[in-house]
C-alpha cells in the first residue's frame, strides 16, 4: 500500500467509522479506479457466504471512495452523497474478496468536475464489482452528487 492509499484509508475510517468494521483496506488508487481488499470472515453470514449487507456497503463504500479521492486531488469543496444505487448478487462469495469501483467512461469524471465547478453541484454514475475467486460475484451502479 502506497502512501496515497494509507493516508485515504485513515481518512475513510476516520469520515465513516463503521468503514473499518467491514474489515476493507484501500488496495490501489488509479486515475479512474479504485480496489478494495475485503475480508470474508468479518463479512460472513449463516450461510458462510458474504452478507448481502456488506456486499452492498463495500461497493457503495468503494465507488464513494473512488469519487473522494478524486474530489479531494482535484482540491474541490463540497458533500459528497449517494443518490440511487442498484445491485445485482451474481455469485456468492466464499473467500477474501476485491471490489473494484469505475467510472462508466473515462470522460465521465471531467465532465462532472465541469458541471460542479460551473454550477456547484454535479451527478455521476459510479460502477463497482466484487471480485471473488477470479469471478465477479456482483455488479453495483451508483448516482453520486457532490454539492456545496
Amino acid at each position: 500500500m502506497s502512501q496515497l492509499e494509507q493516508t485515504f484509508e485513515e481518512t475513510l475510517f476516520k469520515r465513516i467509522p463503521q468503514t473499518k468494521k467491514l474489515g476493507l483496506h484501500i488496495a490501489k488508487i488509479e486515475e479512474h479506479q479504485l480496489t478494495v481488499h475485503g475480508d470474508f470472515l468479518l463479512n460472513k453470514n449463516h450461510l458462510d457466504i458474504v452478507f448481502g449487507g456488506s456486499i452492498a456497503a463495500i461497493s457503495i463504500t468503494t465507488a464513494w471512495s473512488l469519487m473522494q479521492s478524486k474530489i479531494e486531488q482535484a482540491g474541490l469543496k463540497g458533500h459528497l452523497v449517494i443518490k440511487r444505487q442498484e445491485i445485482d448478487y451474481l455469485l456468492p462469495v466464499k473467500t477474501d474478496f476485491q471490489c473494484v469501483a469505475s467510472f462508466q467512461s473515462a470522460d465521465d469524471w471531467e465532465s462532472f468536475k465541469k458541471a460542479y465547478q460551473e454550477k456547484g453541484r454535479a451527478r455521476i454514475t459510479v460502477t463497482a464489482q466484487i471480485v471473488s475467486e477470479s469471478k465477479v460475484t456482483s455488479r453495483f451502479k451508483g448516482v453520486f452528487v457532490l454539492y456545496q
